[in-house]
């Protein structure tokens, strides 16, 4: 049995698995995950990992069953999560790695939605001196766009996919994420948080232009940008309620930008 410990968001996850392969493949997947020493801190999560599951992706359709010893299964084509409710021992059982980045998204989602904590949002983000700032929209709008053309001395790309939020009564929070799609370099491999300044809703247009958006409309355009597999009515309200909070203390915005990173002379001013 082999297992390594790592960060995601504040929490301390513990991976296993009997093979070694998938330990590898596990890496490969997450290859900028923050590791932390065993045993170092209690795991919030024990993940157990095992593959040879299911067949390749088909849709995002997941289905969930009550088992006749307690736990509570999701199920995919690809990839099957066995849990406790508090989502604290996991099975998961996959097909190949992009169904263990999907099993790894659904269960995190899961847990800090459940826990109040906070949520996984369908965007990228890049941090500065004053915050993070958070790109999202519609698929193909530009949101691993906006990170790339972000990135200098100054600005670090934290999520280019998956952006984490720490939603508190007084402030939301956003941390780095390992949840990504092209951009695999992280400008802070070190646990930490930053402030999240401003959320911006993406539209590629011939000119820059910065709009800000009232929070109710706000509200109702990030709830499909929440990662959250098949939710019930207790998780949908979990959701909305920690966007209510989100947009009342995060300003938000339409984004109109070209492909340059002058956009940041709005944001920056």
């Amino acid at each position: 049995m082999e297992s390594i410990d790592i960060f995601i968001g504040e929490h301390v996850l513990r991976i296993s698995s009997a093979s070694s392969a998938v330990m590898s493949l596990f890496s490969r997947t997450f290859p900028t995950v923050i590791r932390c020493s065993s045993f170092d801190f209690e795991p919030a999560i024990a993940v157990h990992l095992d593959e040879g599951y299911g067949s390749p992706f088909v849709d995002y359709n997941v289905g969930k069953q009550q088992t006749d010893t307690g736990t509570v299964r999701y199920a995919r084509t690809d990839y099957i999560i066995e849990t406790d409710e508090d989502c604290k021992q996991v099975a998961i059982k996959f097909h190949d790695e992009l169904a263990l980045k999907h099993a790894f998204m659904h269960l995190y989602s899961l847990y800090i939605v459940r826990s109040g904590w906070g949520l996984l949002i369908h965007s990228s983000c890049v941090t500065d001196n004053c915050g993070g700032h958070m790109f999202t929209g519609r698929s193909g709008a530009g949101k691993s766009t906006a990170a790339a053309l972000s990135e200098s001395e100054s600005r670090g790309i934290i999520a280019d996919e998956a952006t984490i939020l720490r939603i508190r009564p007084d402030e939301v929070t956003v941390f780095h994420s390992p949840f990504r799609s092209e951009i695999q370099t992280a400008a802070h491999l070190e646990p930490g948080q930053w402030r999240l300044s401003s959320i911006h809703l993406l539209h590629q247009a011939e000119q820059h232009r910065r709009v800000p958006i009232a929070r109710s409309e706000g509200l109702i355009r990030l709830m499909d940008k929440v990662f959250f597999w098949n939710p019930s009515t207790d998780d949908t309200k979990a959701i909305i309620g920690l966007l209510r909070q989100t947009v009342h203390l995060v300003p938000l915005y339409d984004l109109y930008f070209r492909k340059d990173p002058y956009f940041w002379e709005l944001i920056s001013s």
